[in-house]
């Protein structure tokens, strides 16, 4: 955060902004700022060179950009004696008139201290700041200086918020944790956003109401998708007014890049999403998904497996400490949600399902140690199943019919209708006559010309009918329903003799 007359805003009325600097026009600018900061330069000749780069267009970014590098840059005091010593030294001496009184004070000092007069003078105030050595320049390149002043500004405006708004795509256990530990006090809407209204421990507006809340603007910024909006008191010809400021993900290209972190509260969930990642297909796993209303708090859950429209959420209860089960079965009695929630429960809490007969969850089933990966994929079976029983259904009402003859795209004809594969196979080889091979349905008539093809061969091998199989896009299942036996010699397809099945 930057301090707040180095704030620069537009208003206009109900809207105010930050001027934000652009990170291309003002690359040069944070360049030279940067190049102030010299290895060996004291932070007087620091200052006074950023002193020298400052224009009216630029005076406040450049002060600002030195704000944000002195808090990165490593300054050290070098002094070969601790100047507080040198100046009690010299002051014992008491009051001195005349330049020789002076300088005989400095000499008699220096040989107490084994220093010259000079470098007992240029040591005497070497333990103020602006005295100090930059040790090492800041680690920062001018574009992300720029980015970070950026962000700066808008925490600064934030110091006279009065509430503040936002929505974010993910992030959220980071969030919350953060509005906890801040003693922040928040609702939820319907739509997921979340309005923040201050500290708990606050009952009127104070700068420490806004600088507490500006805290949460980095993590907010860090998802893919964000948006936030600040009612901030600003003065106007000395009346306070409320003004709407309005910032969403569309700027992020202003602000610092930031990846969520996706770390695991415990072994025991990462190790289940590791084996069931392994295991499912056509899902999509997330790890802490959404937020899901319950009372006046928000419940996070643990993961949330998604097909197409369909989705449920997995909350593992695991143990800490009496307090967390009580505020986790508060949660969960009271959650609401348009999806699904199963539960998996630590055993060594001594819960039954009966504890959560008022939850509004789908399922509960325990674990010991390791959360067991059988009831979510026992799940995940029963929806695809039911999934595959209603597409099927839908397909014998609407009697989708294909071209006479031609070899049939498995996937691509449930894409055009928007049913599972396995419903548009369990169909086609109800309705029509013909096999299933590499998700093609290949019709009789496209088997009796592949049949004709290999029979009129010469030499047939299996590196002979090869070249036929591929031509059809098929795969060496279809022989042996066409009446063929492969018969291996070896594991050259030369000597893979294809003969006629008895």
């Amino acid at each position: 955060m930057l301090t707040k007359e180095l704030l620069e805003v537009t208003k206009r009325k109900p809207k105010i902004n930050p001027r934000y600097r652009d990170i291309d026009k003002y690359q040069s600018v944070a360049t030279h700022v940067l190049d102030a900061y010299e290895s060996g330069q004291t932070k007087k000749q620091i200052d006074e060179t950023i002193e020298t780069l400052e224009t009216h267009d630029t005076f406040k970014l450049v002060r600002g950009l030195s704000k944000l590098l002195d808090r990165r840059a490593k300054f050290e005091q070098q002094f070969p004696v601790d100047p507080s010593k040198l100046r009690n030294a010299v002051f014992t001496h008491g009051f001195v008139t005349t330049t020789d009184q002076r300088e005989q004070v400095l000499a008699t000092v220096g040989d107490e201290f084994e220093l010259t007069p000079n470098e007992v003078e240029s040591n005497l105030w070497a333990d103020r700041d602006d005295h100090a050595v930059l040790r090492s320049e800041p680690e920062i390149t001018p574009c992300e200086l720029l980015r970070q002043y950026n962000i700066s500004l808008t925490q600064t405006l934030l110091f006279d918020a009065i509430e503040l708004k936002f929505s974010v795509s993910d992030n959220f256990q980071e969030i919350f944790r953060l509005i906890s530990y801040l003693g922040l006090m928040y609702t939820v809407d319907e739509d997921l956003t979340v309005t923040v209204t201050g500290p708990t421990s606050l009952v009127k507006k104070t700068r420490k109401y806004g600088t507490t809340m500006a805290k949460l603007i980095p993590h907010i910024m860090k998802p893919s998708e964000w948006n936030l909006t600040a009612k901030i008191e600003t003065d106007v010809n000395g009346d306070p007014q409320i003004y709407e400021f309005n910032l969403d993900s569309t700027s992020a290209d202003y602000f610092p890049a930031k990846t969520v972190s996706n770390s695991f509260d415990s072994e025991v969930e990462r190790d289940f999403a590791t084996r069931i990642r392994t295991l499912i297909d056509g899902w999509t796993i997330n790890h802490e998904p959404t937020i899901l209303r319950t009372e006046d708090r928000v419940m996070i859950p643990d993961f949330s497996f998604e097909r197409d429209t369909t989705e449920f959420y997995l909350e593992v209860v695991g143990f800490w400490t009496p307090e967390y089960l009580r505020e986790k079965r508060r949660k969960v009695n009271y959650v609401k949600s348009e999806h699904p929630i199963i539960l998996a429960v630590d055993e060594s809490l001594n819960c039954t399902k009966s504890d959560f007969d008022e939850a509004n969850v789908a399922d509960v089933f325990f674990y010991t140690d390791q959360i067991p990966v059988k009831p979510v994929m026992k799940r995940l079976h029963a929806i695809d199943e039911r999934k595959t029983k209603d597409d099927l259904e839908w397909l014998y009402e609407r009697e989708i019919s294909i071209a006479h003859g031609e070899i049939i795209d498995i996937n691509a004809l449930a894409g055009s209708h928007d049913v599972e594969p396995a419903a548009v196979e369990m169909y086609l080889d109800d309705i029509y006559d013909g096999v299933i091979s590499k998700m093609k349905f290949i019709p009789d008539t496209a088997l009796s010309e592949i049949e004709a093809e290999i029979d009129a061969l010469d030499n047939m091998t299996l590196a002979d009918v090869n070249p036929i199989l591929k031509k059809y896009d098929v795969g060496q299942d279809i022989l042996e329903e066409m009446g063929y036996t492969v018969n291996y010699i070896s594991l050259n397809q030369n000597e893979a003799k294809i003969v006629r099945s008895e």
